[in-house]
């Protein structure tokens, strides 16, 4: 009778001991699948975070598309799958719950039952709101379209360029209903507006130039309307030559210092920024919104519930240099979203690339905020580089880069931009990633093309004649060599 309550007692004890030394769950919820996120989904897998961290993503969409090589699948490049990220499959890899539906807030009514608001669909195809807890919330949900609500007629005859996926979808469509025209002989020809003269505006003209001058025995005309003085107006001289060489080369009339004032069914009425008084209105047949960045509703809906500090005019969520929101310390921020707010560093422009290179510092501080990290609790900042490779393809298998003020040109430029996103997307590739069959010890923070071994430096002659050749026959692995031994050091730069 002693030894069973001994036991009793032992085995109770033992139990309340093992309570005690389990660490309390920890939630992480993801909104957005974006170019950081998949990283944190990757690297925070089952295999690898604490048992006691849970994880939860939530998007609208079960894919997201890689904006970086969307300009190549509207020219035929690539096909739409092949651009997409399928974020509901890697999660699954990942072990990590997804929740396909619409962030319509938070709630922070109790500080200990923190949660996402989430509109889902019910069983019966009804609306519903759940609520998902958290103990930190990272944002990762990209931008919208700038002025596409705003300006007459923009949002009833435009294609806008966000969501990505819908961009894709909504030309293809278009191009069966020309097809249709062209074999009725309803149509001869088309005349292709884009409005927005940045990087986003510039390949899209060049990729409606490769989907469609065929098809229309080149009766095509491209029109870019820019409300700046010239193209990319930081670039050197050099390279804002040689964009302009290629806009003139494949035929894209660029129309500079020109506001949007109204789109009706036909034409676009604008005027200009240096005297209003200057109107026109230009035909078209299709017309695409390529447009600067703006924030996504979110932002100001979050702002108005729970004071997340926004910009005052912009509305970007406003993060320090560690990703982390102004006002809610237990928000976190990537991507075109958010705006970096340093005295000693200004925040970088809206770029893919800033939200890839912010995906390892989003990984340690998320799990170094919980806890779950076994370095340092202290917080890792990022900082944005100055410049990087700037790739736009031309959408016939050439590509223009620019870096150092250098301009890059050929088939060889394409080719290392496919070789360079390409690497970047099968990193999420579900049926190239490995099974989760052992336990890992640590988070996998490094950048995603870290770990490429390169030859020791061309001489400086040779290696400034390579990255001038415009020639088929230039190795881009090499040349791309050049330009990382370029960035690593200045003397050689």
């Amino acid at each position: 009778m002693v030894g069973m309550l001994l036991s009793l007692i032992t085995t109770s004890w033992l139990a309340y001991a093992a309570a005690a030394m389990t660490p309390p769950k920890k939630k992480i919820v993801l909104i957005g699948g974006g170019h950081a996120h998949v990283q944190v989904i990757k690297a925070l897998n089952v295999n690898t975070r604490p048992s006691h961290v849970q994880v939860t993503l939530i998007d609208i969409q079960s894919a997201a598309s890689y904006s970086g090589m969307v300009p190549g699948c509207v020219s035929k490049l690539y096909t739409l799958p092949q651009v997409q990220i399928q974020i509901g499959p890697l999660a699954e890899w990942a072990g990590i719950d997804f929740v396909q539906g619409k962030v319509v807030g938070v709630s922070l009514e109790d500080e200990e039952k923190k949660t996402v608001q989430v509109e889902v669909s019910g069983e019966n195809g009804e609306v519903i709101t759940k609520g998902v807890p958290f103990d930190v919330v990272s944002v990762d949900i990209g931008s919208t379209t700038r002025d596409f609500n705003r300006i007459p007629g923009a949002s009833q005859y435009c294609i806008s360029t966000r969501p990505i996926s819908d961009l894709v979808v909504r030309i293809e469509k278009e191009e069966e209903l020309l097809k249709e025209r062209l074999k009725n002989n309803t149509v001869k020809a088309a005349h292709f507006v884009v409005v927005g003269g940045g990087p986003a505006g510039i390949e899209l003209s060049l990729a409606i130039r490769a989907r469609f001058n065929d098809m229309l025995d080149s009766n095509l005309a491209i029109t870019l309307i820019d409300s700046s003085d010239g193209l990319l107006v930081n670039e050197s001289p050099a390279c804002r030559r040689a964009l302009e060489s290629v806009m003139s080369k494949y035929n894209i009339d660029v129309r500079f210092s020109m506001l949007v004032d109204e789109i009706t069914s036909s034409h676009v009425h604008v005027y200009s920024s240096k005297d209003q008084t200057c109107r026109e209105t230009i035909p078209y047949t299709h017309i695409i919104w390529a447009t600067g960045a703006e924030a996504h509703d979110l932002s100001w809906s979050l702002n108005k519930q729970c004071g997340l500090a926004v910009s005052e005019t912009r509305g970007w969520i406003q993060v320090n240099s560690y990703l982390q929101s102004l006002s809610h310390p237990y928000i976190f921020a990537a991507g075109d979203c958010c705006e970096i707010v340093n005295d000693n560093e200004k925040s970088p422009p809206k770029a893919g690339v800033y939200a890839v290179r912010s995906g390892p510092i989003l990984i340690e501080n998320l799990t170094r905020f919980v806890g779950a990290s076994k370095c340092s609790q202290e917080l890792v900042p990022y900082h944005p580089q100055d410049d990087f490779l700037k790739l736009l393809m031309c959408g016939d298998g050439t590509a223009l880069g620019f870096r150092f003020g250098i301009p890059l040109y050929g088939k060889w430029v394409w080719k290392l931009k496919d070789h360079i996103d390409v690497m970047f997307m099968d990193l999420f590739d579900v049926a190239k990633l490995p099974k989760l069959d052992e336990k890992k010890d640590e988070y996998d923070t490094a950048q995603y093309d870290a770990s490429i071994e390169r030859p020791p430096p061309l001489d400086s002659d040779e290696a400034a004649k390579l990255l001038l050749r415009t020639d088929d026959d230039v190795d881009f692995r090499r040349a791309w060599d050049v330009l990382r031994d370029m960035m690593a050091d200045d003397k050689y730069k």
